[in-house]
């Protein structure tokens, strides 16, 4: 059975208007992962390599002049972007596999045990922080002075991001992997059983949800009138974005553990067939497919006519947008699972061998 908790006398929504930057996952609140980057055209150089000693899935965020992640052993990084040397470290009792907002001199992020953070990047100091329903394994989404989340236990939470109270929670009934994305007055997330909830950004209720045929743990990716995802039923879905009605489907080989990218006329996603798609948001017909040698879990990002996407088999590939045909690849040491991070000229990527990279094509 769901639920929606309000907490009326805590609402204090700021106005969009005048809203200070918010850097997050996937490139902004959308999560449709495009960058306005020149992008890395061929990765001749590997600026630097930080080795932080433990498994890393999550993507890093970029904001300022430093870098954020976290790994298996429940630390908050923050890394200098020019050099890759180690500005401070955050211990929580858990391990960190979401990407941190960051906004206002402080990163939000929440960890497998069972809190949400909210760190000053300036000192690694905590600002607050608060115990939830259950582990945290999503990227949160920071819009309008509410950082959204969800946790295993099933409960979705927006929280006051400046002085940590809990705004409204939504009971979804089963486990949240799914990060949300954030667009116009709605809230999108999947959920383990299938459903992937339209909730209302300021007060958490239900605008409508659809049902697919698998868990849903990849993140929602919006853009103008269509909410895509995928499923472990193995298909990439086009909702409408304000009834939920199905617009079409595309069906691959193996389930789908990646999220979209999506521009103007395409969207690509990975599979757990080892392979990445590039389809027609116009005509919703493959425009190609590429191989790779094991699952693509990563969710792909999109910069100057360029993908770029990791995979089990431990490399990191860029593909020519038009073509489907390989740019470059670079291999590290481990799964590559995470989603990359384009600023400037460079690329900046992490691996379950437990290192963050920093390439460039200069």
């Amino acid at each position: 059975m769901k639920k929606l908790i309000l907490f009326p006398a805590l609402v204090a929504i700021l106005t969009a208007c005048g809203a200070p930057k918010v850097d997050m996952y996937r490139a902004g609140p959308s999560l449709a992962g495009v960058y306005e980057s020149q992008g890395v055209n061929q990765f001749r150089n590997l600026n630097w390599k930080f080795n932080s000693k433990a498994s890393i899935k999550t993507s890093p965020t970029i904001s300022e002049k430093s870098l954020y992640f976290g790994n298996k052993s429940g630390y908050l990084y923050a890394i200098d972007l020019k050099s890759g040397r180690e500005q401070w470290r955050f211990k929580t009792g858990g391990m960190i596999s979401g990407a941190p907002a960051v906004s206002e001199k402080v990163a939000y992020v929440g960890s497998h045990d069972g809190r949400f953070y909210a760190v000053n990047t300036e000192t690694g100091q905590e600002v607050w922080k608060t115990r939830v329903s259950g582990a945290v394994t999503t990227s949160p989404a920071l819009v309008n002075g509410l950082i959204y989340f969800g946790t295993v236990k099933g409960n979705f939470y927006a929280y006051n991001a400046k002085s940590g109270r809990e705004q409204w929670r939504f009971e979804a009934g089963d486990a949240i992997y799914s990060s949300p994305a954030v667009y116009e007055d709605m809230v999108f997330f999947g959920s383990e059983n299938g459903t992937l909830y339209a909730l209302t950004a300021t007060g958490g209720a239900e605008r409508w949800s659809f049902k697919a045929k698998g868990a849903i743990h990849g993140s929602p990716a919006v853009t103008g009138s269509t909410v895509y995802f995928g499923s472990h039923d193995k298909a990439l879905y086009a909702v409408d974005r304000k009834t939920g009605q199905q617009q079409w489907r595309y069906i691959t080989e193996g389930p789908i553990y990646s999220s979209p990218a999506v521009t103007s006329n395409a969207v690509y996603i990975g599979s757990n067939d080892g392979k990445l798609y590039a389809l027609s948001t116009n005509t919703h017909h493959t425009l190609w497919k590429f191989k790779t040698k094991d699952w693509v879990v990563s969710a792909p990002v999109v910069s100057n006519d360029l993908i770029y996407v990791g995979s089990f088999d431990k490399q990191l590939y860029a593909i020519q947008a038009d073509s489907g045909l390989k740019q470059w690849s670079f291999k590290t040491n481990g799964a590559v699972s995470s989603s990359p991070v384009l600023h400037e000229d460079a690329i900046f990527f992490t691996s379950q061998d437990g290192s963050l990279y920093a390439g460039t094509g200069l």
